[in-house]
């Protein structure tokens, strides 16, 4: 079952990305241009992305008016793989941007969490 994305944001000035599903966040973990919001049951809540434009290479204009967004996180033995699909409103066109990341959250077995923004 997918949980809902609650928060969207785009700081066009500094090129901040940022999706939270609202949770309350545990800890921060900060991998490069990422920085991955993690809540109590240590499943990822949010993302912030630096330099967005560039990493997610995406048009600053176009980030400042996403409106729907899914990110799917799979959780394996010690790696955590995000990928986020994004469609464009103005372009009508859908972007997925895989987030290959590796990380140890404490997962023993393989899960798959699904967020959506609509």
């Amino acid at each position: 079952m997918a949980k809902p994305i609650k928060t969207i944001d785009y700081d066009p000035e500094n090129d901040i990305f940022f999706i939270s599903n609202g949770d309350k966040v545990k800890a921060s973990l900060d991998i490069g241009d990422f920085v991955l919001d993690v809540n109590h049951n240590d499943l990822v809540c949010g993302i912030e992305i630096i330099d967005a434009s560039e990493n997610l290479g995406i048009a600053k204009r176009v980030l400042e008016d996403i409106k729907n967004i899914k990110m799917s996180v799979n959780y394996k033995p010690n790696h955590v793989y995000v990928l986020l699909m994004i469609a464009f409103k103005k372009e009508d066109k859908a972007v997925n941007v895989p987030i290959p990341l590796t990380l140890d959250l404490g997962h023993k077995t393989d899960k798959t969490q699904v967020l959506v923004y609509n």
